[in-house]
């Protein structure tokens, strides 16, 4: 069976080899000051469905975030960095394990950007793998 976190390190890994991700369990940051883009990749889910006797289809959900305080004149880059970043994980397999799906949510928050000046980004990737039980 395919470790979901060692999945979302593989996914930090890949992302690194452009800027920098790191995996938090449990995210809650602070930007202030912080003119650097920070990327976090989050292990959220796992859910599982039998396929056959002694298999079963296995979906893994990482979230990966993309924030920085930023000024309006810079929302439309972090967005394509969003994008950008689920179009380069479809289709693509890492620990055993390949992605199928990508989820946008939110693109970005107009409340974080409007009460914090912060561009907050999210990009779900759902990993399927099958597993013996």
């Amino acid at each position: 069976m395919v470790d979901i976190v060692k999945l979302a390190e593989a996914v930090a890994s890949e992302i690194g080899e452009a800027g920098t991700a790191e995996v938090i369990f449990a995210p809650e940051l602070d930007l202030k000051g912080l003119r650097e883009m920070r990327i976090i990749v989050v292990p959220l889910g796992l859910e599982m469905k039998p396929i056959a006797r002694k298999s079963s289809e296995d979906t893994f959900i990482i979230q990966v975030g993309v924030l920085k305080k930023c000024t309006e004149d810079e929302v439309v880059d972090l967005i394509n960095t969003v994008v950008s970043i689920g179009k380069d994980f479809l289709d693509k397999k890492l620990e055993g394990a390949t992605c199928l799906d990508v989820k946008y949510n939110p693109l970005y928050s107009a409340e974080h950007l409007r009460e914090r000046r912060q561009f907050t980004g999210v990009v779900e990737l759902h990993f399927k793998a099958v597993s013996g039980r």
